[in-house]
């Protein structure tokens, strides 16, 4: 019985300390080469969560990097450069919302 009991502990463990981890993001086109110069726009996206109960993550860990996938789409291919991350949170009654926002300029290649 100890040992059922604590094979369920353990896995409550892992399963509470594995909701924490987060989706790493490196921000901005990878230098290979001249950086690109010609006309420059602006461009931005967007990724929220929420946590349920201050205790349920619910797209909450993966958000920056679905707001850089979002960038990236909006880049259409061009070079993204002076990227901004803002990052904002808002109450509500049955948990958190959090959203990661993201500007930046794209550079057309030439």
């Amino acid at each position: 019985m100890k040992k059922l009991v604590s094979g369920v502990a353990l896995a409550a463990f892992i399963a509470v300390v594995s909701g924490c981890a987060g989706t790493p993001v490196t921000l901005g086109s990878k230098i290979s080469g001249e950086i690109p110069v010609g006309e420059e726009r602006a461009i931005k996206a967007e990724g929220c969560g929420f946590q349920l109960l201050l205790l349920i993550p619910i797209g909450v860990n993966d958000r920056m990097s679905r707001a850089y996938d979002l960038l990236e789409a909006k880049a259409a291919g061009d070079f993204i450069t002076d990227v901004s991350v803002e990052e904002s949170w808002t109450y509500g009654f049955v948990g958190t919302n959090y959203c990661s926002k993201l500007e930046a300029k794209a550079i057309r290649k030439k």
